[in-house]
């Protein structure tokens, strides 16, 4: 039984019929009853702000802020902190790296004072030993 009507079978060189052209924009068909002139104007100047469930919010540095309500100094302050703790994030991460490359240097360090150490005590045990005799 057919999903979509009559099943005609599948003809592999048959070409598909050529569809109308559709605009990419449906601005021009909207009523001025659902949007002002205001509404669809962009403003050069200024953040973007929008109005969302009596909650106003704005596009600054990136990030949506709530500008209505009491939550806005703290909404601006939580991304603030959030940029800072990133920060400290990074040079935690910075110091870290700094701190085990000075490792890996003292290492090494003392190996070396530890091999030249052992060439001076044989290079003394062999004149000691030879003048001895």
């Amino acid at each position: 039984m057919p999903l979509f009507g009559r099943n005609k079978g599948f003809v592999p060189n048959q070409k598909t019929p050529r569809r109308k052209s559709a605009s990419l924009t449906n601005l021009s068909s909207l009523d001025d009853s659902v949007y002002s002139q205001n509404d669809l104007q962009v403003d050069g100047g200024g953040p973007i702000r929008v109005c969302l469930g009596g909650q106003e919010l704005v596009f600054e540095d990136g990030n949506w802020i709530t500008e209505s309500g009491s939550g806005a100094e703290s909404s601006r302050e939580v991304v603030r902190l959030k940029k800072h703790i990133r920060e400290l994030t990074e040079e935690n991460n910075l110091l870290k790296f700094k701190n085990e490359l000075l490792l890996d240097m003292l290492v090494a360090s003392n190996a070396d004072s530890l091999v030249q150490q052992k060439e001076l005590e044989a290079l003394k045990a062999r004149r000691g030993g030879g003048t001895k005799r």
